[in-house]
């Protein structure tokens, strides 16, 4: 092959080759801003002189016979892959630390399908000097390297591994180290195969263990790379559990100072109203004003009041969400919890389930009626701790049948709620669930026989 047949295939497999990076980048990795960008006439152009230099090096050692020197292999290796990270850098404005991240990527799946496309179909190298060689050497390097190619994207997509990767170059913490160790990937591939044929090992087999090395390192490091991800989130949600369990402090702090003033409030009011004794309206108003006051921000502060007796940050949670969620349907919800609650013998996870479960069911019944009204009540005394949810019936319930899964008042398709609860309690020994039906009322409950209990 001519100097110039060289340089013309390095040019169209290298400009090939940053397509195919920012293909990786735009459509798998998604870190590559998808859209319309001007690129700029210097940048577009700088880009393109950094291609025709990589182009000319290869075709250069190329006729000098220099690539078949393992350390000219990794040199032209290496500047490939730098200018594929400068030409992104310079086209897309991303920092180079992602862009090396995309390359080293698509280089890494690229090198596996044309290791995988040229040991599938034949079992020696390609003598380039022989037409017909040379013929089934670019069918190889093309045609089928590309579809492997593009069905291992399409795997490591489906996988997630795509995702994971993707955090490792949005993260500088997680990537920094194993970022380092992958990028000596050149080094590994010829140096490993290097020293296998060295060793007498065909070519087919040396590509065929690098391969799987490659593989490995990939695994290896998306491990590490996950276990990094993980106890960062968990450090994220610990921090924001934190901050919860401080915000929470601090309304029940204000809500003290509030039920404080309340009792001012009302004895300056009292005042207010024995001086206005004689003026008719003005009594009047202020009778209506303490009304107002007790039956609004009064009933708010006494339900605050019973919600600060629950000391587990799960519990009081679950009970926050479904107060807030009652008040935007205009459900009333009687609070009681007249003494700590602090911890209990069932898992934090079941005990929550539980207790939504029988909320919801409540708050599904009374929805949309008129005065609709909950009560929930957690005791602990005596070694015991019972949660209690009361609502008004306003549908026959068979209780022999609410435990079996698919039953419900409201129609097919739902009573999953209460057989899941059942089914929860069942594996606890000491846990005595019971319900009724009282005056009108439907109540659940199941009382928890702690471990000083008698």
């Amino acid at each position: 092959m001519s100097f110039l047949g060289a340089f013309v295939y390095n040019m169209i497999a290298i400009t090939t080759g940053l397509v195919s990076v920012v293909f990786v980048g735009m459509a798998v990795l998604k870190v590559l801003p998808v859209g319309r960008r001007r690129f700029g006439l210097w940048r577009g152009a700088f880009a393109a002189a950094c291609l025709v230099l990589v182009a000319w090096v290869a075709a250069y050692f190329y006729k000098k016979g220099l690539l078949s020197n393992f350390f000219v292999s990794i040199l032209v290796d290496y500047l490939q892959l730098i200018v594929y990270a400068w030409c992104v850098n310079l086209l897309f404005r991303v920092k180079f630390r992602k862009c090396w991240g995309i390359v080293l990527f698509e280089e890494w799946v690229r090198e596996s399908a044309n290791v995988l496309a040229f040991i599938s179909f034949t079992d020696r190298p390609l003598v380039l000097s022989i037409p017909e060689e040379r013929r089934t050497y670019l069918f190889l390097g093309t045609v089928v390297m590309m579809a492997i190619f593009l069905l291992l994207l399409f795997v490591l997509y489906k996988m997630k591994v795509a995702d994971a990767y993707r955090q490792w170059v949005e993260y500088r913490n997680i990537w920094s180290r194993g970022i380092i160790c992958l990028s000596t990937y050149p080094i590994l591939f010829y140096g490993v195969i290097g020293i296998l044929m060295g060793g007498g090992a065909s070519r087919n087999v040396s590509m065929g263990i690098t391969l799987l090395m490659l593989a490995v390192v990939l695994v290896l490091f998306h491990h590490m790379g996950m276990e990094a991800w993980q106890r960062r989130e968990f450090a994220a949600q610990e921090l924001i559990l934190q901050q919860q369990d401080v915000y929470i402090k601090t309304l029940e702090g204000m809500q003290e100072e509030v039920r404080r003033f309340q009792h001012d409030y009302k004895n300056m009011i009292s005042g207010l109203y024995q001086t206005a004794g004689e003026h008719t309206e003005v009594s009047r108003f202020l009778q209506e004003m303490t009304e107002d006051f007790d039956s609004q921000i009064g009933g708010q502060i006494r339900q605050m009041g019973q919600l600060s007796n629950v000391c587990i940050t799960e519990v009081k949670g679950l009970l926050l969400a479904k107060l807030a969620q009652m008040q935007r349907e205009g459900t009333a919800c009687e609070l009681e919890v007249m003494r700590p609650f602090q911890q209990t013998r069932l898992r934090t996870t079941d005990m929550c389930r539980c207790l939504g479960v029988l909320i919801d069911n409540a708050m599904e019944e009374v929805r949309g009626q008129e005065g609709a009204r909950v009560h929930i009540m957690i005791s602990s005394q005596e070694g015991y701790t019972t949660f209690r949810v009361k609502n008004r019936m306003y549908h026959s319930v068979d209780v022999h049948r609410i435990w079996q899964q698919g039953y419900s008042t409201k129609g097919a398709d739902r009573g999953i709620g209460l057989a899941s609860y059942r089914k929860i309690l069942e594996g606890y020994e000491d846990v005595l669930p019971a319900t009724a039906v009282q005056e009108g009322y439907f109540i659940q409950e199941f009382k928890v026989r702690e471990r000083n209990g008698k």
